[in-house]
């Protein structure tokens, strides 16, 4: 069985702690490893190339969504899945223009966060209706 690889992006260390436990208990999915800013982020997708990069939006020294836009251009093959606390749809949109798959509010991660994974690691958008997003 081929493992579904993914980047946790987070700059609190307990969220981060978290997601990576109840991942660990997926056995399909494993952690490629953990960035605590979009910057992190970019330079370890360079280096580990996952499949999946989970990334918060807010974050110091480079936000989620200017990270979304560089590893979408430079690793393509690498979907970003967007968990974040901010879900109102002005940021989905955003995510989506910076070419993110995925977008999960942070409270319904634990029903979502693996199905998300999942299907954003196969180049499906998650939710299905996250591709129809258009400016409004």
């Amino acid at each position: 069985m081929r493992k579904i690889r993914v980047l946790v992006v987070d700059d609190h260390t307990l969220v981060r702690e978290g997601i990576c436990a109840v991942l660990a208990l997926q056995r399909d999915i494993e952690i490629a490893g953990e960035a605590m800013n979009g910057q992190d982020a970019f330079e370890k997708v360079q280096r580990l190339v996952p499949n999946v990069t989970l990334m918060d939006i807010v974050m110091p020294v480079m936000s989620g969504i200017e990270a979304t836009k560089l590893i979408s251009a430079s690793c393509p093959q690498t979907k970003v899945l967007i968990l974040t606390q901010y879900d109102e749809e002005e940021n989905m949109y955003v995510a989506k223009q910076a070419g993110a798959y995925g977008f999960i509010p942070k409270r319904a991660a634990s029903s979502d966060l693996a199905s998300g994974i999942r299907t954003v690691s196969g180049g499906k958008y998650f939710p299905a209706s996250f591709n129809q997003l258009t400016a409004s």
